[in-house]
């Protein structure tokens, strides 16, 4: 009955992370100011941006360190945003409702941060006319 169990749990976990990985625009309105990396590396060939094999394993092995990070927070986010209107619609516990705004907000701070620390982890690797095409794309990106 535990392996059967398990099996399934681990097939539904599967499953979600399989459709939730598809796409992560939804972790967009989960940050303190509109998101500043693409979630997709491989942006950096689309762009053209000439990298070297090097360049690109590098730029790899820092969404590899910070992206898990990034979706486990706004995973967090999601839950406590939904908690927060529950207690508005249920409580009056205005206690419970300014902790979790509070909570909320050094969150969602941490996962600007956390955007913005790839950013310069990236232009780190980057050359001055690499950085250059990078900083053109996401600032007309951003229009």
């Amino acid at each position: 009955m535990r392996k059967i169990l398990l099996l399934f749990v681990g097939v539904c976990f599967f499953t979600f992370s399989k459709a939730e990985n598809s796409s992560y625009e939804w972790m967009d309105k989960y940050f303190l100011i509109d998101k500043i990396m693409p979630y997709d590396y491989e942006i950096f060939q689309k762009i053209n941006l000439e990298l070297s094999p090097k360049q690109y394993d590098l730029i790899k092995a820092e969404y590899n360190k910070y992206f898990p990070i990034m979706i486990g927070k706004a995973r967090i986010l999601k839950d406590k945003e939904e908690q927060l209107k529950s207690i508005v619609y249920t409580s009056n516990d205005s206690e419970k409702i300014k902790n979790l705004i509070v909570d909320i907000a050094k969150l969602k701070t941490e996962l600007t941060v956390l955007d913005i620390n790839l950013l310069k982890s990236i232009q780190s690797i980057l050359n001055k006319k690499q950085n250059e095409k990078l900083i053109k794309y996401l600032s007309q990106r951003s229009m």
